[in-house]
């Protein structure tokens, strides 16, 4: 899985299972996070990260002088979980922007980043995501859009949670990261290899290697 720091998009309905794919990647961190941020709606009152034992909980998107500190690096994550975006303030959509601009980059920070929609989530998030975690979402048009944004090909997605990811908590995860050894993936670690349209038929179904 790509290192950090990262900008990991987890995007999918309710109840798939975005936040208990985000522990887990966490948890498996190798070497791991020496902390853990969470960004919630319900910050100190949600129980779904209280495993975690985060460093800090807190509901809304601090100023860049929040991630602030001295001495040497630290590896460091935030989760951003379901904020809501389509009715954000200014402050939040700043602050947001410099976390993706700037913050990860310069502070060691890996992004966790889960919401439910593709089409509520700013266009600076879905631009600077170099990792998408998909589960199939109920609008037909949203995944022709992601499939743009990812420079997948037209159906590309949907023909994979038709055949490969057709359980209802299956993923696909598109790594942009440079150099990945696998672009396409299904549930993080199995490779989804697409069949070469110039060797193949088209209307062969896309293969999988455990």
């Amino acid at each position: 899985f790509p290192v950090s720091p990262s900008i990991i998009l987890l995007l999918g309905p309710c109840g798939v299972g975005k936040s208990t794919l985000i522990k887990n990647l966490i948890i498996h961190q190798k070497p791991r996070f020496e902390e853990v941020f969470l960004i919630h709606q319900d910050a100190g009152v949600t129980k779904e990260y209280k495993d975690l034992e985060c460093t800090d909980e807190i509901s809304e998107v601090p100023d860049i002088s929040f991630w602030d500190y001295e001495g040497p690096f630290k590896k460091r994550a935030v989760i951003v979980d379901d904020l809501e975006l389509t009715s954000a303030n200014k402050e939040r959509l700043k602050n947001l922007a410099l976390m993706f601009r700037y913050i990860s980059t310069h502070k060691g920070l890996t992004v966790y980043f889960a919401h439910q929609s593709f089409f509520d989530i700013c266009p600076l998030v879905k631009k600077m995501s170099n990792v998408y975690i998909l589960w199939k979402p109920r609008a037909r048009t949203e995944l022709a859009l992601i499939e743009n944004r990812v420079g997948l090909q037209d159906g590309t997605l949907k023909e994979l949670f038709a055949t490969v990811a057709s359980g209802h908590r299956d993923s696909i995860c598109v790594d942009m990261t440079r150099n990945s050894p696998c672009k396409l993936r299904l549930n993080i670690w199995n490779q989804i290899e697409k069949n070469n349209s110039d060797e193949e038929s088209e209307d062969d179904p896309p293969t999988q290697n455990h």
